[in-house]
């Protein structure tokens, strides 16, 4: 384990307001030979074939004139493209607030590059400096064996606060340093406060735009210069936009800080080096993507990390050793080999008084973890030697008596693992029963693993979340759970033609279960993973994405508390009602008969075919309430439910060839003596409505390409249709058939939908799927007049075949089923 771990507030954000100290007392300057104006521009083009005087016309030909030369306030010194550099860059002197010192490049052509060519160090070092911006170069510092080496590093000494380092839009590579040695000293950017008394720290340290590949160990850190030091905490750090592939260890890691932002960095294949330096020194082989150790008030949001392969850790994220208030969110995890986070627990450091406290106040929310735990699919993996876990903890769930939130907080996250994999989704080291409890609500799990949770010996809350896949033993008890599918758009990123990629592969269908399914958090960050926003007081969705999944109906789930912009139909009122609501606070409430609501559809495309679901219950058992669709250029349809608890219907209708319109309603028929309910609408449009099932509705007078299922035969009979002539009409018991439908998508999201009724009322018939990739699924019909049975299922990563079913388990009498489709949602 590692001993010491380790929204720009918004993404635009690239410049900061700060009040700053211009002067500084006991800073030190690197001594240099000469001084020169402020505001001056120098010039170096290392291409030149004689050393000038650092003008345009003249330029220095050598980073040795940039380090005999103490620049000020305003200076700027200038590389030219195209150009390479040999040595170490080491220029002196100090910028002031508003009047930075610049180190960038003129003309035109490729960054120009610094080559340390091996040397021990940095490429570009500061020494108790403040106020410079570092930007538009290409570092190198290869070597056939690893040492200290960096890219940028800047160091504070000073015993006081040093303001304003800056380093954006540089290509930093092949820096070649100790894969487990120090963080800072063996970085892309490392800013460094070295252990003084009085205690030295950094404000304002900004790291942006830059590219880094293959260094080591880390791209970016922000650290004192040991564990155990004892340093005051740095401030306002940002490390934005940042690209990095293939470093060492270690992507991101701020350690004694207060208020730093992580945002929007993308890091892969990490994590491949562990190499140490001499015995003696500093050395940890362990390594997470982007994490904090000792630091307070950190926000980590908006970043990708993929494919860290190292084998201790190897977790895309990490909350370390005494945090405060660490918030992750929006974050995109797949495919990294310890999982998705690495929680720490308290542990003894000499001389870190603050490594023995719980971190607290840790926020995890809206982030999407896909497949993690495992290397599949990365072209390079490693080996787990500590295990790995969706949420992978060291030790028991730390907990901190007092704090405003004494337990982490999981919420709104998405978790997929594909089939194949053995990926706990809460993993221990120390085993399935660990002591402390956390918050787990709201969260979508999709888990078509084999891996399990573990247990806390503490009072843990779980509620509001969505199990669908494999069960196992240790699945947490949730008397709010959802279980079906949650109708991913493109689970697993199977579909690399799909318009839904990277993290926009878990937005959702519009009739998926995890709409408006949620239960209020609050102080809830306002907003989804996809700048969605979120209620302070209305129910949210499960999972990472709080949108309505493109539904075309305004005021589906009836949440405004008013009927606008549904209009009544005809007959009877109906109302909106505190009250028998299937998800949220409201439903739509019909009078006992002859009554409902109407919602018209504009903008259409003609000749297209939508999906309209929606929920719907009866008071009294046995009358019908109606779901349908009318006036879209073909004949009305609709589904029939009567049930009294809420059942969901599914409609396919195909607009005219020249219809843009369609009304959608909710309908209590005639006759009745009790209300009827209605949640939960969706309409969205199909790319195809092709029916994947052959003989659907045994049209043929014949079984084939249906089998029977083993036990009683089943048989088609020319009687009990639902429509045309023919229906399946099973034994009393353990009888029925099963069709094989192949060629579907891998990693598809379908709809089948079957008709059943039973001859004896309360003996059931299932409608079922089974075998593409996830967990049998079915719905049971006991009702003596045909009623719809809806599935939605996803197949496995792998799987391109799927096996629908009728049939009957038990009873003294026949079952039937008929008309079946099989639709993949677009």
């Amino acid at each position: 384990m590692k001993r010491r771990r380790s929204a720009v507030r918004t993404a635009s954000r690239t410049s900061r307001v700060l009040t700053l100290l211009a002067t500084l007392a006991g800073i030190l300057l690197v001594p240099a030979t000469a001084a020169h104006a402020a505001g001056t521009a120098y010039y170096v083009n290392c291409s030149a074939s004689t050393n000038g005087t650092g003008t345009q016309s003249s330029p220095w030909n050598a980073v040795s004139s940039v380090n005999a030369t103490t620049f000020t306030a305003g200076d700027s010194i200038l590389f030219a493209a195209g150009t390479t550099c040999t040595g170490q860059l080491t220029p002196g002197g100090s910028g002031a607030s508003g009047s930075n010192i610049s180190i960038s490049s003129y003309g035109s052509g490729a960054k120009p590059v610094i080559d340390a060519a091996g040397a021990t160090g940095a490429v570009i070092k500061l020494l108790n400096q403040q106020y410079w911006d570092i930007g538009g170069l290409e570092l190198i510092d290869n070597a056939s064996s690893p040492a200290y080496r960096s890219g940028v590093l800047a160091e504070n000494s000073s015993g006081g606060v040093l303001h304003h380092i800056r380093v954006h839009d540089m290509y930093i590579h092949n820096i070649a340093g100790y894969g487990g040695g120090w963080y800072s000293t063996n970085a892309g950017v490392g800013v460094q406060t070295d252990h003084t008394t009085p205690v030295s720290t950094w404000d304002d340290v900004v790291v942006e735009n830059n590219t880094f590949d293959h260094v080591d160990r880390i791209a970016v850190a922000v650290t004192p210069d040991g564990d155990g030091q004892g340093t005051g905490l740095t401030t306002n750090t940002v490390i934005h936009n940042n690209t990095m592939t293939y470093d060492g260890a270690d992507d991101i890691l701020v350690v004694k800080n207060d208020g730093a932002l992580i945002d929007g960095n993308k890091a892969g294949y990490g994590g491949a080096k562990s190499t140490c330096p001499p015995s003696g020194q500093y050395c940890n082989g362990a390594s997470a993507g982007i994490w904090m150790s000792g630091s307070s008030n950190t926000v980590v949001q908006n970043n990708e990390v993929y494919c860290h392969i190292n084998g201790a850790d190897g977790t895309g994220f990490d909350v370390d050793w005494g945090n405060h208030n660490t918030t992750f969110q929006y974050n995109y995890s797949h495919q990294n080999l310890g999982g998705f986070l690495l929680v720490m627990p308290p542990f003894t450091i000499a001389n870190e008084p603050t490594s023995t406290v719980p971190s607290d106040g840790t926020v995890v929310r809206y982030n999407i973890s896909e497949n993690d735990g495992s290397n599949s699919g990365c072209p390079t993996s490693g080996t787990q030697t500590h295990g790995g876990g969706v949420l992978h903890f060291v030790g028991g769930v730390p907990n901190q008596s007092g704090s405003s939130s004494a337990v982490p907080l999981f919420y709104n996250n998405t978790f997929s693992v594909r089939d194949g994999l053995s990926t706990p989704i809460l993993y221990s080291r120390s085993g399935t029963s660990i002591s402390g409890a956390l918050s787990f609500q709201n969260n979508a799990v999709f888990n078509y693993g084999s891996g399990n949770y573990f247990t806390t010996t503490g009072t843990s809350t779980y509620s509001n979340n969505l199990f669908y896949g494999n069960h196992p033993s240790r699945e947490p008890a949730d008397a709010a759970k959802v279980t079906a599918d949650p109708e991913f758009r493109n689970p697993g990123n199977a579909n690399t033609s799909s318009s839904y990629t990277g993290k926009n592969a878990y937005q959702v269908h519009a009739s998926s279960p995890v709409i408006r399914a949620g239960t209020v958090i609050s102080s809830n960050g306002g907003q989804d993973a996809f700048g969605n926003a979120v209620s302070a007081t209305a129910a949210p969705n499960i999972g990472a994405y709080n949108g309505t999944g493109g539904n075309l109906l305004s005021n589906a789930g009836f949440e405004t508390g008013s009927l606008s912009p549904w209009t009544q139909a005809s007959g009877n009122s109906s109302s909106v009602t505190a009250a028998n609501a299937r998800t949220g606070s409201y439903a739509l409430t019909t009078t006992a008969s002859g009554s409902g609501a109407n919602q018209a559809l504009t903008g259409l495309s003609p000749g297209t075919t939508y999906l309209l679901t929606g929920w719907a219950k009866v008071a009294t058992a046995g009358e019908t309430l109606a779901i349908g669709v009318k006036n879209f250029g073909g004949t009305e349809t609709y589904t029939n439910i009567a049930t009294t608890a809420y059942s969901q219907a599914a409609v396919l209708f195909t607009t005219g060839s020249s219809s843009t319109t369609a009304t959608v309603y909710c309908w209590k028929n005639a006759g009745g003596s009790g209300a009827g309910y209605c949640d939960d609408l969706a309409v969205e449009p199909l790319s195809s409505a092709t029916n994947a099932v052959t003989n659907p509705g045994y049209e043929t007078g014949a079984l084939t390409p249906w089998v029977q299922s083993t036990g009683t035969a089943s048989g088609v009979v020319a009687s009990n249709a639902r429509s045309g002539s023919y229906a399946l009409q099973t034994g009393v018991s353990a009888s029925g058939a099963i069709q094989t439908v192949s060629g579907l998508t891998s990693s598809g999201t379908y709809l089948l939908v079957g008709w059943a009724k039973v001859a004896t009322a309360g003996e059931e018939v299932a409608v079922g799927v089974k075998s593409f990739g996830g967990t049998e699924t079915y719905l049971r019909a006991s009702t003596t007049s045909y009623a719809q049975q809806p599935l939605f299922f996803t197949t496995g990563v792998s799987t391109t075949s799927a096996g629908v079913y009728c049939y009957k388990n038990s009873g003294s009498a026949a079952g039937y089923c008929d008309d079946y489709s099989l639709i993949k949602l677009s």
